[in-house]
């Protein structure tokens, strides 16, 4: 296991153990206190996925959960908006708003959700063959690109830096989802 493996793996814990202490500390006056020690952890999150998500599987599926549950809170958010006030124009445009937003949501919540369904609960995809082609796609978010058997999957930094290198005979399985390589099996050449 990476470090950024690590890192990724102990997001959710630390979350959850995050969300516990500000609920258990919310009425006592260790709150501001645990409150500033949960900021500075969430940013340090924030910054570590930024910086690393293409590092580690792990990273990539927290990444497409975070966007599923931003989805769902979007779509929450307009649960406890108020009702639109005012003209018949000004409800139209108050609903159309509302609509839009809660539209956004729900397709951020399925596209990412959909991805993760795919990638953790369906069968993977296998391909055998010699590494062809590898490449970094250009961009804010890069992605690493490599051709195995004439198909094109995405890999993380590390195993793009060694297949780059050695274009090696593997098998991989790939996510139906993200299309992402999971597992990796090198075999003789």
């Amino acid at each position: 296991m990476t470090t950024a493996d690590f890192i990724a793996a102990c997001f959710w814990p630390s979350a959850v153990i995050a969300a516990f202490a500000l609920l258990k500390a919310r009425n006592s006056a260790a709150f501001p206190i645990i409150l500033k020690i949960v900021i500075w952890f969430g940013l340090a999150y924030f910054l570590l996925v930024v910086l690393w998500v293409n590092s580690s599987i792990i990273a990539i599926n927290d990444m497409n959960a975070l966007l599923v549950l931003f989805g769902l809170v979007v779509v929450g958010s307009q649960l406890r908006a108020p009702a639109p006030q005012g003209s018949w124009r000004d409800k139209a445009k108050g609903y159309g708003g509302m609509i839009a937003i809660v539209l956004f949501g729900s397709i951020i919540a399925w596209f990412f959700g959909r991805m993760l369904v795919l990638d953790l609960f369906t069968s993977r995809l296998v391909i055998e063959g010699r590494v062809q082609y590898a490449s970094r796609t250009s961009g804010r978010r890069a992605d690493y690109i490599v051709i195995i058997a004439g198909q094109t999957v995405k890999v993380t930094a590390p195993l793009y830096e060694r297949l780059q290198q050695f274009r090696p005979k593997v098998r991989v399985e790939v996510g139906r989802g993200s299309n992402y390589v999971y597992e990796i099996e090198y075999l003789a050449n």
